[in-house]
């Protein structure tokens, strides 16, 4: 019995230590998609939605593309994607729960994705801060139409752009495995021996 306690004991010591290193809760996204429209002066022109495990967070923003996404262009060249500045969250929910959420640097400076930010979340319980991995493999796909200018000559103007971007979960780390199935070794063999004792 003794050694069953001390088992437990053991166990909970290193899930304690493992959850008080991660007091700050991380979220994983699993996928991203944008959608972005020509920019008609209110600049918000681009939807997001983010998925992963638990979280759903969806939103609009606005990419500074005035100088390719809102009128006629004579080369398609000139088009290069920038910031995304966030208007507003339509949705955030992270762990099954839904908050009010503000999250810092979603976005990087041509309009992909941050690898790690952070954020804090509300609710009517309070509010908490939380850490969120994005996926980097994104890129924009932008499409333009062909048409003529007031000149006659050969124009084109923007009619949508696309981003994917996908990770895998993470894997636990190799530490974090082998202290755990240690713990439930050492307990399986704790209750093996203690049930070879009773016979």
């Amino acid at each position: 019995m003794n050694y069953l306690r001390l088992a437990t004991a053991v166990l909970f010591a290193v899930t304690a230590q493992c959850s008080y290193a991660d007091s700050i809760p991380t979220f994983h996204i699993t996928e991203a998609l944008m959608f972005m429209g020509p920019n008609d002066g209110s600049g918000d022109n681009v939807g997001f939605t983010f998925t992963g495990p638990g979280v759903r967070i969806t939103g609009t923003g606005g990419m500074g593309c005035f100088d390719w996404c809102s009128g006629l262009i004579s080369d398609t060249s000139i088009a290069n994607t920038s910031q995304i500045y966030v208007s507003s969250f339509d949705t955030a929910i992270l762990g099954g729960k839904t908050y009010e959420v503000g999250i810092f640097d979603l976005f990087d400076g041509s309009g992909g994705l941050n690898a790690l930010t952070s954020g804090i979340a509300g609710s009517d319980t309070g509010s908490f801060q939380f850490n969120l991995t994005l996926p980097t493999d994104g890129s924009w796909g932008l499409h333009f139409a062909q048409t003529v200018d007031q000149n006659g000559n050969p124009a084109f103007y923007f009619t949508h752009g696309s981003f994917r971007a996908t990770a895998p979960l993470p894997t636990p780390e190799p530490a974090t495995v082998g202290l755990m199935l240690t713990g439930i070794v050492g307990i399986a063999g704790v209750v093996k021996r203690k049930a070879k004792f009773r016979h």
